[in-house]
């Protein structure tokens, strides 16, 4: 299988969590937990891995996007001006040092 390839049209900003997958670097995985998000009954499935480090450190990567947003252009029935480009999912990194 081969890996996804990088979009050269799209910048990842400064402020994007993101940015934080390079504190990985020379740290060696413990261990890896995956699963789903307890998430409110308003928010879509998120899947979500907490990756463990010898350090014990740890991180963990989850799943956001702008569905909120979609749904209320749908709501005020604008739902045929959608086109895929308008959904947005993101990578939510957070660390627990």
């Amino acid at each position: 299988m081969t890996l996804p390839k990088f979009r050269d049209d799209l910048q990842v900003e400064a402020n994007y969590s993101i940015n934080q997958a390079t504190e990985m670097v020379g740290k060696t995985v413990k261990s890896v937990q995956i699963g789903f998000q307890k998430t409110g009954a308003k928010v879509h499935q998120t899947e979500m891995l907490i990756i463990t480090f010898t350090d014990d450190t740890q991180l963990a990567i989850s799943t956001g996007s702008n569905v909120g947003n979609i749904m209320s252009q749908i709501q005020r029935s604008d739902s045929d001006k959608l086109k895929p480009a308008d959904f947005h999912v993101d990578l939510d990194l957070t660390w627990k040092r």
